[in-house]
């Protein structure tokens, strides 16, 4: 089951993964709570680079030390 997104882009359950594994690293790195806004804000923005494209786990990881 596919998971619809914002901009009619829909993230498949092994994208999912990836968006999965780079928020959980962002989030222990930065001692975050996973319920918190900012951990919130962190996910949306990820969801937001992988619709624009970045697929790539490093590259997402790596973009993500910015957000």
């Amino acid at each position: 089951m596919a998971i619809s997104i914002q901009r009619n882009t829909n993230i498949e359950p092994d994208q999912m993964q990836i968006i999965q594994a780079v928020f959980d690293a962002v989030v222990a790195a930065r001692g975050l709570d996973k319920k918190s806004d900012e951990a919130g804000a962190l996910a949306s923005r990820l969801v937001s680079l992988f619709q624009s494209g970045v697929h790539d786990r490093e590259a997402l990881q790596k973009m993500a030390e910015y957000l």
